[in-house]
């Protein structure tokens, strides 16, 4: 019995810390997981504000971008991104990378054409972490982001339908948070309906462009939304929500008359009708009937506000060539780019140098068209009105061939994988943008890039997900095979 004693107590004492060490374990590993889905949380929130201060301000969306990217770095499960949109896109900045390495060894290691370089075009690069943050976010939560995006798309319809009246910009509502202003900036007069004062809607942003672009992104998502409503027979009253949205966007939409924006916002419907007719094979003859009876009523109702009011006509004139000198201007700015273009074509004449550089093209166009030197000299040479040439006049014609194949990979995603429907009506906006690009340098408007960014990576997460099925499809076939 004495023997015995020791042993037992000793095997007491033992599982008296095994227990306790059990009790720390546990509640390490609880403070553990708690911490995670902390940083998570953190994280999927910054996202969506992010997301949905792209339409109030985009010194906000990118403080909340910033914040997003660093909760990101800490998540515990990182994403592995294999898709072709992310190729493409390493691929579109690594090419960028080697030219300003390219230049700065030209320039004689001078530290000053980096400078330049992460000044103008290159500092766009950052924007590619909205791209990521995207990523990260997990498969139940992905209607959690739909929402904010959503939530975006509806503040930039209210704020744009509500500066329609205001005389001065709203931009200024979030400035003066921030910043003192010494005055308030006026819109742009359009005219009268009635009694009531029409200017050109700009939402919270600073530029019609700007918030043409944006609108160019949320057009066709009313547009599949409303019919999305309609073909599944939802309520009446969903049914009607939907068709004053559309309304209103279309309102705010025409009365912006960013014609390249519009331009963009046309391809993206026609590619979803397109898919819609031909792919889902959704659209049956009567519905052509009706959106063609729905058509021709909008555009009834247009003639008559453009023959009674003035300011309907100054928003419809621009659309087919009246009343605008910025067309003209264009052809001036791109004839004087193509001289770069043909000096630089594999490396570019460089980011940081295309003002610089287009002064001495401008002045030679303008000796050697003296009789056409005023419109050279009066033009905005701030970039080529352009994305295209812009991009191959800095880069060189390599990058905008990645620009092409990276348009091609949005393509055959939305074409050929099982993207669910709210998704791609949500994001066939992505291929208005390089429509619109044809007409406008969006790509250089980081206003208007952050959200081509999120909305990129949201439709990757589809991508990714998609790929892996077939991956996993094909292991199992393999293996049945052997």
């Amino acid at each position: 019995m004495e023997t015995a004693t020791p042993s037992v107590f000793g095997k007491k004492v033992s599982e008296k810390y095994k227990t306790r060490n059990c009790y720390l374990f546990t509640n390490e590993r609880k403070r553990l997981v708690s911490s995670k889905v902390m940083i998570y949380r953190l994280y999927r929130s910054f996202l969506a504000l992010s997301i949905i201060s792209c339409a109030l301000s985009v010194s906000l969306s990118q403080l909340f971008l910033l914040l997003s990217f660093v909760f990101f770095l800490f998540l515990d499960e990182k994403p592995k991104l294999t898709s072709q949109i992310v190729k493409i896109l390493f691929i579109f900045y690594l090419w960028q990378i080697v030219t300003v390495l390219y230049h700065f060894v030209s320039d004689g290691l001078d530290l000053t054409s980096i400078k330049h370089a992460f000044r103008d075009e290159m500092k766009d690069i950052f924007l590619v972490t909205a791209f990521l943050s995207v990523q990260g976010i997990k498969k139940e939560d992905r209607t959690y982001l739909y929402k904010a995006f959503f939530i975006f798309s509806i503040l930039i319809v209210v704020s744009g339908f509500i500066s329609i009246f205001s005389m001065t910009r709203l931009s200024r509502l979030i400035s003066d948070l921030y910043k003192t202003s010494s005055s308030w900036p006026y819109q742009h007069h359009y005219g009268n309906i009635g009694k009531l004062n029409i200017y050109l809607p700009i939402g919270l942003m600073n530029t019609h462009l700007t918030f043409g672009g944006l609108l160019a992104f949320i057009f066709p998502g009313f547009v599949f939304r409303l019919y999305d409503s309609w073909y599944n027979k939802s309520s009446k009253t969903k049914i009607t929500i939907d068709a004053v949205l559309l309304l209103l966007v279309s309102i705010v939409f025409l009365f912006n008359n960013a014609r390249s924006s519009l331009f963009g916002a046309f391809v993206s419907v026609l590619f979803g009708i397109y898919i819609l007719i031909f792919i889902d094979k959704d659209i049956s003859k009567k519905v052509i009937k009706r959106t063609s009876f729905a058509m021709l009523s909008f555009l009834i109702l247009l003639l008559i506000g453009y023959l009674s009011t003035n300011a309907v006509k100054r928003v419809v004139d621009p659309l087919f060539g009246g009343e605008k000198h910025t067309d003209s201007g264009r052809t001036f700015i791109w004839d004087s780019t193509f001289p770069l273009i043909e000096a630089n074509p594999i490396f570019g004449i460089g980011s940081g140098n295309y003002q610089k550089e287009i002064e001495f093209s401008r002045k030679t166009k303008e000796k050697e068209n003296r009789e056409l030197a005023f419109f050279y000299e009066v033009t905005q040479r701030g970039h080529a009105h352009n994305d295209y040439f812009h991009l191959t006049a800095v880069f060189g014609f390599p990058q905008v061939v990645f620009y092409l194949v990276l348009l091609g990979s949005i393509l055959y995603t939305l074409l050929s994988q099982n993207i669910p429907k709210q998704i791609r009506f949500m994001t066939y906006g992505l291929v208005g943008f390089f429509f619109s690009g044809l007409l406008q340098c969006y790509f250089q408007d980081d206003e208007v890039l952050i959200v081509f960014y999120f909305l990129l990576g949201y439709l990757n997460l589809y991508a990714e997900e998609n790929l892996k099925l077939l991956q996993s499809i094909g292991n199992k076939e393999s293996r049945i095979n052997t």
